[in-house]
């Protein structure tokens, strides 16, 4: 069996919000890096079949490429995607299955939940864990500009 991550966050923010924010490529780009990386190049088609691909560059000037394919998309409600990274933390890039559900609990606040399946090992579970911790605190803020 495989190491899955789940997360389960709450945003103070709609929910279609949140949702964009997982969709549009130039808010894709302020928040879908953990700190202190950032986004150099995003390119997104959020449609079922379509392809997306982030490049990110670390302060030590290494670059890490996650790109992968949307299975599923349900405006406001779910995003199913295949997750691929390539970079130093691995050199033999394989597939994972991101699942991300959205869940509005009121007009402004967001609950969402996070599924990271085909994680190989336990350390891939870990790391994948700080990553989005790091991440969603930049969404965080992401969303509490746009209010």
């Amino acid at each position: 069996m495989t190491p899955t991550l789940s997360i389960i966050r709450t945003f103070a923010a709609p929910v279609g919000a949140v949702f964009r924010a997982w969709t549009d490529p130039d808010r894709m780009r302020d928040w879908l890096a953990p700190a202190p990386c950032d986004v150099v190049e995003v390119a997104a088609d959020p449609r079922v079949g379509g392809a997306y691909r982030l490049v990110v560059r670390d302060p030590h000037g290494n670059t890490h490429v996650t790109h992968g394919e949307y299975r599923e998309l349900v405006p406001d409600t779910r995003l199913v995607a295949t997750w691929v990274y390539e970079g130093p933390f691995h050199t033999d890039p394989y597939p994972t299955l991101l699942t991300v559900d959205f869940r509005p609990i009121d007009a402004g606040t967001t609950e969402v939940t996070l599924r990271h399946d085909q994680l190989i090992t336990q350390e891939d579970r870990e790391g994948n864990r700080e990553g989005w911790r790091l991440c969603f605190a930049k969404l965080d803020l992401l969303l509490a500009a746009e209010r």
